[in-house]
């Protein structure tokens, strides 16, 4: 078997899962299994020893279009340390993959937020190349937390093919549908952990990320939803400071993409692009105010911040509001997949954020 790219080509060089699963193997094991133990005594906050793990467990998780990730189980008595290594075989994913451990690194210790995973080290391993002229190729891993009992979704036409759905891909009890009010709390939690990480001051933001690509996970629990992000490709400013932008205009320019990003996703995580139905607008606003909220109270911005923002988005009328948005899309690749349906839907979506801001309390 060998691992393939995203669009169905064979990374070059070709590798297998005996490669795949023994560079894992070898990283981890390297002095006294070292880097694993570091690794588990601080997940779990304890001494570890080799004679302390029971076995270890690798699953090869997906085949992704840069990244195959690998869950890695080390069962120590009656607990288990989970872990997920992420691994990319060509030079782009490479090249992305070490910036994301350098980028998860950073956040973590920024903000010292829960919602990202917890990276530990990054490796490379060497095995025999198939490839005419070489000796040996590579592939490039970081080690990071698993979160444990969480799950991929995707929008999905549910059931009875009739309406919009969320289902979660729960791996260990099989597919499930979320309910109404679960999408809302799942949709508000994912737009306060990214306003979360959202520097009001230097317009930094996590972004790239796609429901289509599982950057969210979420577990649940009676009837309340848990959501985690696993991905952060890139922390950067979407916007030049030497256009003499507001930090009111930044959030605001944050916002609007990000309502717009939050509700498209592909049928059942593989199939056409799709949108979202309307809740996800305002459940999007909620988590959005709720994230600016955490930082008035940590101190990120000054009191009276956010009521006074809230404000003057209310008072925005809809050509104003139009404007911006039109901008942020013509600013958009084109090309890119998700364009149509954003350009399909764009004017009821100004219409019911306009209507979701005159709805503000003032």
């Amino acid at each position: 078997m060998r691992l393939t790219r995203g669009d169905g080509e064979q990374t070059q060089p070709p590798v297998t899962f005996k490669d795949y699963f023994q560079g894992i193997t070898d990283v981890i094991s390297e002095h006294g299994y070292r880097p694993l133990l570091d690794a588990a005594m601080t997940q779990l906050a304890k001494d570890v020893s080799v004679s302390d793990i029971h076995k270890i467990l690798i699953y090869a998780e997906k085949d992704g279009s840069d990244y195959h990730p690998a869950r890695i189980e080390a069962v120590i008595g009656d607990t288990r340390a989970s872990f997920t290594m992420n691994v990319a075989l060509t030079a782009r994913g490479k090249a992305g993959l070490a910036r994301e451990f350098r980028t998860l690194q950073y956040l973590n210790k920024k903000y010292q937020l829960s919602f990202l995973p917890k990276t530990y080290f990054e490796a490379e391993s060497f095995y025999e190349s198939r490839h005419h002229g070489k000796a040996r190729d590579s592939m490039l891993m970081f080690l990071a937390d698993w979160f444990q009992g969480y799950h991929e979704f995707h929008l999905s036409l549910g059931r009875q093919k009739s309406c919009q759905k969320l289902i979660v891909w729960d791996t260990d009890k099989g597919p499930y549908y979320l309910s109404r009010p679960e999408a809302w709390q799942l949709y508000s939690q994912a737009a306060e952990i990214l306003t979360g990480y959202y520097d009001i001051n230097t317009f930094e933001q996590i972004f790239p990320w796609h429901h289509a690509a599982g950057d969210f996970v979420v577990k649940k629990e009676n009837n309340s939803v848990d959501v985690r992000l696993v991905a952060a490709r890139q922390y950067a400013s979407m916007l030049v400071h030497s256009s003499g932008i507001s930090r009111r205009d930044a959030l605001l320019f944050f916002f609007l993409n990000l309502s717009l990003r939050m509700r498209i996703d592909r049928l059942d995580g593989i199939g056409t692009v799709v949108w979202a139905d309307d809740d996800c607008v305002d459940a999007t606003l909620e988590g959005f105010i709720e994230g600016l909220r955490e930082k008035q109270r940590k101190g990120a911005v000054e009191p009276g911040f956010v009521d006074s923002f809230l404000q003057d988005c209310r008072l925005l009328d809809k050509e104003e509001l139009s404007l911006m948005f039109r901008a942020i899309v013509d600013a958009c690749n084109q090309a890119a997949p998700d364009m149509p349906i954003i350009r399909r839907h764009l004017d009821r979506h100004i219409s019911k954020v306009h209507i979701a801001f005159q709805g503000l309390n003032e």
